[in-house]
């Protein structure tokens, strides 16, 4: 009987070590996920349109699985020009941005980057942005508050895939190589020989190359061109409404007009 009591008391220590054993090792994920997530919040105190607009915006290039980055360069933007605006930084976006940014995303209607036919408040609210780092994603989280009862209210929340992380570097080590040659051979055939758009480059390599390719392999590709200091360089041409590249040789080549938008 006492051989017996005893067999039972180790078991119940082995299965009580093995239970907490598991129990560390599935919260160790969770831990690790834990001290990596990071939290920022942007306030700002506007009219409901202009929420609209953010949530349409950021809504936009995250299905397309862009980089603010990315959108700005397609834009013909300084590289912060999407970021600031997401971030309340920028308080207020023209309405030739958005034009330019439903020319160049493909976006089917203008409905879908400025509500129309919507009645909106005209009335001014606080409202935060919450902007949720993880390990492998970006939750951005809108609210609006309310001051006098400090509660908030959930506008809309997305989430998006952390662009600073590739997973598949090998894919991308090829295409930016299939995208430095074509670039080299549009050089040699005069292709930059006249200011050229961010996007109309980027439209051309889709083309050529016969398949997508990620803005941000080009934007890589074209900061070499930019940096190079013998044969034919690139220069970066700024206009009132964006850049351009041109071959430097050729910074006096004509701009394009904006009715080509």
């Amino acid at each position: 009987m006492l051989f017996l009591f005893i067999q039972m008391f180790l078991f119940l220590i082995f299965f009580l070590f093995i239970c907490i054993e598991n129990l560390y090792y599935f919260n160790v994920p969770i831990m690790k996920t834990a001290k990596i997530q990071k939290t920022k919040i942007y306030r700002r105190k506007c009219e409901e349109l202009d929420i609209q607009i953010h949530y349409r915006m950021l809504l936009q290039r995250i299905s397309r699985h862009l980089s603010p980055e990315e959108v700005s360069f397609l834009m013909g933007k300084p590289f912060d020009f999407i970021s600031k605006f997401e971030t309340f930084k920028t308080k207020r976006i023209f309405m030739y941005d958005l034009l330019v940014m439903h020319h160049v995303l493909e976006i089917n209607s203008m409905g879908s980057m400025v509500p129309l036919g919507v009645a909106l408040s005209s009335q001014k609210n606080v409202y935060e942005l919450h902007v949720t780092i993880l390990a492998d994603r970006v939750i951005y989280a809108m609210y609006k508050v309310d001051v006098e009862q400090d509660q908030r209210i959930i506008e809309f929340k997305l989430i998006d895939i952390r662009h600073d992380i590739d997973p598949h570097v090998y894919s991308t080590a090829e295409e930016v190589k299939k995208i430095r040659i074509l670039l080299n051979e549009k050089i040699d055939a005069g292709f930059f020989n006249e200011e050229r758009q961010p996007y109309e480059i980027h439209n051309l390599c889709c083309a050529e190359l016969k398949q997508y390719m990620q803005p941000k392999n080009l934007m890589l590709v074209l900061d070499e061109l930019l940096l190079r200091s013998e044969g034919e360089k690139i220069v970066r041409k700024e206009t009132g409404y964006g850049f351009g590249y041109v071959l430097a040789a050729h910074t006096k080549s004509t701009e394009k007009k904006i009715s080509n938008f």
